[in-house]
């Protein structure tokens, strides 16, 4: 095998050898992207020891939704499981963090609060230091913290002596007993700071902020460890009998029809992204596909071009076996140079990814080219190269080249098999095409909807900030006192339209809270979800009060911390709609819903028009909003809130605002800082941000392929013409018009389109059941998408078409003759 004199030969024909290696670069850079995603986000191990062993321990209620566990479902668990060798339970939040003397202002970080049990668990040794010890988890314990690898370079410059030191974190003294590698990414890639949690081990069920994991014992399933753990529920009501509300435990357990879940901790953490991924890795696969077929086709034209040299290498003694040989080496030339190529553009594109790419996808940054997917590139190289080789191989194996000479002296014709092969490859190819630009269109419809969608707020000249109090110096009436003050100040600046205060801002990342409310003069008892918020709220926000008044026209404003009007709430249209049967919400104000069972009587002051608290795709819910006071009942009712967003609709620029904003916090409280700052317009932006990457990626796949399937189809009808140059020159000398001869081979193309057409829409007549779970506000068979995406692929065959048709009309018959 002579590379040098493969790549002579290449030189030869430029134009087919570009081709070639960027078919093969598209293809293989598609589907090796897609396979980095997919096997890095779904497929990879996790990072922890014997990670197949680790399962997620949820709790879930008759809307099959996971809630947060509280502490005494981790000491039940931890106490009498069997078929786990170990359980841990962990919250995450944020948290304000400074160093006295350091010199630099408080900082805002991502913390985890772990119980002792944890990083055993999962097999992570700290890289300094230790974890967290059992007398450091209950109350009155010491106060400890770990570090990420990160912040430890970061902030405290990779000392050494680190272990000992004390920071403070939400104004407590805590002691960095450890630092943890950077592989530790628990739960998130962007926790910075581990804190040793408390858990109250009273009688009491309360602290219901926690998620489990645990480790499987060898040889249990997740099935065994769920059914063990429902067993043991009733348990916790009987060591636990009451809520911190006032309610029974068991009943409880018995209206919410709780139950745990157990399932592969990957699993659990991957389910919101896993079908996203899988159908960007087949629309990959089908790119591939595609290009693989371009591929084989265009072998195939170059090696019957070559039947008259082949045949004068073998009539000057090259064997078969030499002539193999030769083709494996132009193989291998055009297969390495395009893996390198899209080893590059694979790179490339995972480094765009981490940078860039929607934070909320799990293991985001732990995406690269890892021996896996150098491993899936290498195979699909491989594959390329043997496919090069083998197209040609095969014809030459077919083909007698001891009279290549004689009929390439007569002028060489092609076999009907062969040129219905082709054909036929060129139609797979629309096909495919099709399927992947009915998707692409279909979710750009989806996105094209849901840009449309009210999300129930004005997100025009709005600014969102947030602020955490620690608990350690601010107590309720406190926290409530400060924030007012905040929100006043906020609304004295120049061009502030108005502020509120929120503990949720919608879209955004996060929880709201819920409570269990009775209804007058009836004995349900529902779950609601509670926001709280201040007058100022739905003013700066936009959100417009349907019926009776908001706190600022209630006839007793609301006091900085004072608990008047602590009981009266306004509701949404949707919760009018659940508690009253009645969406105008007329009726619903003056009614009174109770904090369950015995709590405080809360009135209904007002209605408010609907807000998509999730993302844009999911329906508003019913909603309460309490104003943001110190509780009249603490026994029953979920304390003031002491993280709260403030939301500022300004005249003013968000660049020129925030700063001002922040001057007011500094000077209230220099230890607390503000984060999570954005406009409300980039909030509703990044709520569309996993949709946007997806309809991205597809609508790349979707032009490759188009661009593929036309190439495809272009060197099909171009080598048809140069076939049958003889045949369009002897029909214009006999005085055809060449308007007639451009009819012929452009219908021809068009045929091939149609059966392309056909089998694209069988292939997607399969595929629309699973792309309908990824669509909003559009059928995966909307009429007008599919023809939308016909007609781009029949205009797109039509130009593929029209070039070597307009070649057959201008040809020379007098020069065609003599050619042959």
């Amino acid at each position: 095998m002579s590379v040098p004199h493969a790549f002579r030969t290449l030189q030869r024909t430029p134009a087919l050898t570009a081709t070639v290696i960027l078919t093969l670069v598209l293809g293989i850079a598609s589907v090796g992207s897609m396979f980095a995603i997919v096997h890095g986000v779904l497929l990879a191990p996790l990072p922890y020891g014997q990670p197949d062993e680790l399962v997620s321990v949820e709790l879930q209620g008759s809307d099959q939704q996971p809630m947060a566990q509280p502490s005494a479902v981790y000491h039940t668990y931890r106490q009498f499981a069997q078929q786990i060798s170990a359980i841990g339970f962990h919250r995450s939040g944020s948290a304000n963090l400074w160093i006295d003397g350091d010199g630099e202002a408080a900082a805002r970080v991502t913390a985890t609060w772990l119980t002792s049990s944890m990083v055993p668990l999962l097999q992570v040794a700290p890289l300094l230091g230790r974890s967290f010890t059992a007398d450091e988890e209950v109350p009155g314990g010491r106060t400890t913290a770990m570090l990420s690898e990160t912040l430890w370079r970061t902030r405290f410059g990779a000392r050494e002596d680190i272990i000992g030191k004390t920071m403070m974190v939400n104004s407590v003294p805590r002691e960095i007993v450890g630092v943890m590698p950077a592989r530790f990414a628990f739960p998130t890639a962007d926790t910075e700071v581990w804190l040793s949690a408390r858990l109250p081990n009273d009688a009491i069920v309360t602290e219901f902020a926690y998620a489990g994991v645990a480790r499987l014992k060898p040889g249990a399933t997740p099935a065994q460890a769920q059914r063990e753990l429902a067993a043991l529920l009733p348990r916790m009501a009987e060591a636990f009998p009451h809520l911190d509300t006032g309610g029974a435990t068991a009943t409880w357990l018995a209206e919410g029809n709780l139950k745990p879940v157990v399932r592969p901790l990957r699993e659990q953490m991957t389910e919101g992204i896993a079908g996203t991924l899988w159908m960007l890795g087949a629309a990959g696969t089908l790119v591939l596909l595609v290009a693989w077929a371009n591929v084989a086709n265009l072998m195939l034209i170059r090696a019957d071009a070559r039947q008259t040299e082949l045949a004068v290498r073998a009539t000057l003694g090259a064997g078969r076996m030499r002539i193999a040989t030769h083709f494996l080496g132009e193989s291998l030339l055009l297969g390495a140079t395009a893996g390198l190529v899209a080893l590059c553009v694979v790179y490339a594109a995972m480094r765009a990814l981490v940078a860039f790419g929607p934070r909320d996808i799990p293991r985001l940054a732990e995406l690269g080219l890892g021996v896996p997917t150098l491993g899936f590139i290498t195979l699909i190289v491989v594959i390329g190269v043997l496919l090069c080789a083998a197209v040609p191989m095969i014809r030459v194996r077919r083909v007698n080249l001891a009279s290549g000479l004689r009929d390439g002296a007569r002028g060489e014709t092609s076999g009907k098999a062969r040129q219905h092969l082709r054909m036929g490859i060129a139609a797979l190819q629309m096909a495919i095409a099709l399927v992947v630009s009915v998707g692409s269109a279909l979710l750009l419809r989806t996105a094209y909807q849901l840009n449309e969608v009210h999300p129930g707020f004005d997100a025009a000249d709005v600014t969102s900030v947030r602020t955490q109090l620690p608990f350690a110096r601010y107590d309720e009436a406190a926290g409530v006192a400060f924030y007012a003050r905040f929100a006043e100040q906020v609304r004295a600046l120049p061009g502030v339209r108005d502020a509120g205060l929120t503990m949720h801002v919608p879209l955004a990342p996060g929880w709201l809270q819920e409570q269990m409310l009775r209804i007058e003069g009836d004995a349900r008892t529902l779950t609601l979800p509670v926001n709280v918020v201040d007058s100022g709220y739905f003013a700066a926000m936009g959100i417009p009060l349907l019926v009776g008044n908001d706190w600022r026209r209630a006839a007793v404003p609301v006091s900085d911390s004072r608990q008047t009007q602590g009981t009266d709430i306004i509701i949404n249209r949707q919760a009018a709609k659940l508690l009253f049967g009645d969406e105008t919400g007329v009726t619903a104000v003056g009614k009174h819903l109770s904090a369950a069972p015995a709590g405080p009587v809360y009135t209904i002051i007002g209605i408010t028009g609907d807000v998509r608290e999730r993302d844009l795709m999911t329906a508003p819910a019913a909603l309460i909003y309490r104003p943001h006071v110190v509780p009249v009942d603490a026994r029953v009712e979920p304390p003031a809130v002491r993280s709260m967003a403030l939301v500022v609709k300004s005249d003013t620029a968000s660049t020129a605002l925030v700063p001002a904003i922040r001057r007011i916090a500094r000077d209230l409280d220099p230890t607390v800082p503000i984060f999570n700052v954005e406009t409300m317009d980039n909030v509703v932006r990044a709520s569309t941000a996993r949709l946007s990457l997806t309809l991205t990626l597809i609508t790349v796949a979707a032009a490759i392929t188009l661009l593929l399937g036309a190439i495809g189809l272009y060197g099909v009808m171009a080598y048809m013409v140069a076939l049958r140059t003889r045949e369009f020159g002897v029909r214009v000398a006999l005085g055809a018009e060449p308007a007639r001869i451009a009819r012929l081979v452009a219908m021809r193309g068009l045929v091939l389109t149609a059966c392309g057409i056909a089998g694209g829409f069988l292939l997607h007549v399969m595929a629309a059941p699973f792309l309908q779970a990824f669509l909003y506000g559009v059928t995966a068979t909307d009429p007008l998408t599919l023809a939308a995406a016909t007609l781009v692929l029949v205009a797109t065959a039509t130009l593929a078409s029209w070039l070597p048709a307009r070649r057959a009309a201008r040809l020379d018959p007098s020069l065609a003759l003599r050619a042959e």
